[in-house]
């Protein structure tokens, strides 16, 4: 017989939608009704937290050091996930402050000084290793941007015949603005990114976007339907329209500008066990946190952790340094864990997330997005639905065949120049090499072959299929895999957990 309590979280599963803080409190209260009862009475849980004195001297000081330990373990862990995002980005900033290091990757890496825009000139491989995970629906580009001195101005040609976005986002790799076919539309123009202190007048026939700190990065896509040569040229043509323009040199032409790169303070790992937390300090500092994501620092506190002075480990208890020793490891395997199971699993194992970029304060989905993607697109630009799990819940393994059955009206309908497409990645978030140098199934795969009732099927497996090379789908030769679900411009039915269930068949293993 089922207790009331399995049966209560059989429902909760069942509800596929992300809880309010409140919800969640009023839960975990019938959670504790339906338990405590039959552990504890109220006066049992009073008297546990009065001093012990039967213990010793010792045994009560080993206890308190352990409980210090256990605390700072737990803020630390939090910590790590606040600050994790601003890691990511400081990381990526620092290679475009390494003018030997960008020559050294040009070709594998959409990067350029800060300040310059850095374009891709072919589709992802896997060949390139990208610290995200790329995508063979669009060209990137990238920008990082500096704004404590004077605002930069992005110049944005018109682009009619496919999609692209600017997706802006912060210091903590936020989502703040996008630029693009569903945000401003084909047009283009001149939007002036501008940091929190910065006042003054911008030229005529400028939109300003403000941001909440002085660091920003910018990733451009530009959406490739063929995936051919011809078709990635059109796509260079349009990256060469780009530009970004401090305000001072504003009119000038480029090769009268001058780039010098932002004085900063020296903001990397340090050595020690504690390193992380005096890296993540400095970075806290150079990016204070705004509004609602302040509340945090009454907590950090605690462990010797704000965004006014420098992380003091010799000024913490011993008991505080070796639980926050603890954490950082600990973050790290909890984000390798979320990594998996981002979002809310569907009845057919893929995970769905509707919260993509647009964190809000969701910090935990933020630190995944960061660690993961790097930058994550907000729902109504993008959703993604991935899994690392067939049909019955057990782990994708390369040596198997899989197919995966669309019905007719079960492929996404999204907005003009939409579109879906299927990648497959191995174990460390890269594409999978195969002999066709095929990486994803799109709406737009040459060849791609629909049943005569209009289902489609697609053979995901390490040889081809007889018969249906055409829809077929390369694994790596052994080890896990994951499956990425991508949907840009996705109507309101694939965004929403009454309706999401639909486009969402499960991924059959076939026996032989």
């Amino acid at each position: 017989m089922k207790s009331k309590l399995s049966t209560h979280n059989q429902r909760l599963s069942k509800a596929k939608t992300k809880p309010k803080l409140s919800t969640t409190l009023s839960v975990l209260a019938l959670s504790t009704m339906l338990v405590l009862p039959s552990l504890v009475n109220a006066n049992e849980i009073i008297k546990a937290f009065k001093v012990n004195n039967n213990f010793s001297v010792q045994a009560m000081k080993e206890a308190d050091n352990k409980a210090k330990e256990e605390w700072a373990y737990s803020v630390g862990i939090q910590a790590f996930m606040f600050t994790i995002p601003m890691i990511m980005h400081d990381v990526q900033r620092d290679l475009r402050m390494d003018l030997k290091k960008i020559a050294r990757i040009k070709d594998k890496c959409p990067c350029a000084p800060v300040g310059q825009w850095g374009h891709s000139s072919k589709l992802a491989t896997s060949n390139d290793t990208m610290p995200y995970t790329p995508n063979r629906d669009t060209v990137y580009s990238g920008l990082s941007v500096f704004l404590a001195e004077e605002p930069v101005i992005l110049v944005v040609p018109p682009i009619k015949d496919r999609y692209y976005s600017l997706q802006i986002g912060d210091a903590y790799i936020v989502n703040q603005h996008y630029i693009g076919t569903r945000a401003t539309g084909s047009d283009g123009g001149n939007f002036a990114l501008v940091g929190p202190n910065w006042h003054g007048k911008l030229p005529d026939g400028v939109k300003a976007l403000r941001m909440p700190n002085n660091s920003a990065l910018v990733a451009l896509r530009i959406a490739t339907y063929t995936e051919t040569d011809e078709d990635v040229e059109l796509i260079k043509a349009y990256q060469k329209q780009f530009d970004a323009v401090p305000l001072s040199q504003w009119g000038l032409p480029k090769e009268q500008r001058s780039y010098d790169l932002p004085k900063l303070a020296n903001t990397s790992m340090k050595k020690g066990k504690l390193g992380y937390f005096s890296y993540a300090a400095e970075l806290l500092k150079e990016n204070p946190p705004v509004g609602e994501n302040r509340a945090l620092l009454n907590t950090f506190k605690h462990i010797g952790l704000s965004d006014t002075q420098a992380f003091d480990p010799e000024s913490l208890d011993p008991a505080i340094q070796k639980g926050l020793a603890r954490a950082v490891q600990a973050g790290i395997d909890i984000v390798k864990w979320k990594v998996k199971f981002r979002g809310t699993q569907s009845d057919n194992k893929w995970n769905v997330d509707f919260v993509g970029g647009s964190y809000g304060s969701d910090y935990f989905a933020r630190a995944e997005g960061a660690v993961q993607g790097l930058f994550v697109h907000s729902p109504e630009e993008a959703v993604y639905f991935h899994t690392y799990s067939d049909s019955s819940n057990e782990p994708l393994i390369g040596k198997n065949t899989y197919k995966l059955h669309f019905d007719k009206g079960e492929l996404p309908n999204t907005a003009k120049y939409g579109f879906w497409s299927i990648t497959m990645y191995g174990d460390d978030y890269q594409l999978v090499g195969n002999d066709i140098n095929r990486y994803s199934i799109r709406k737009s795969t040459d060849g791609l072959q629909y049943n005569d009732d209009g289902s489609l099927d697609i053979y995901i497996q390490p040889t081809p299929p007889e018969g249906n090379e055409s829809n077929w789908l390369p694994t790596p030769k052994e080890g896990i895999f994951r499956l990425n679900y991508r949907v840009y411009l996705p109507n309101q039915e694939v965004r929403q957990w009454s309706s999401v269930e639909k486009y969402l068949p499960g991924v059959n293993k076939i026996e032989h």
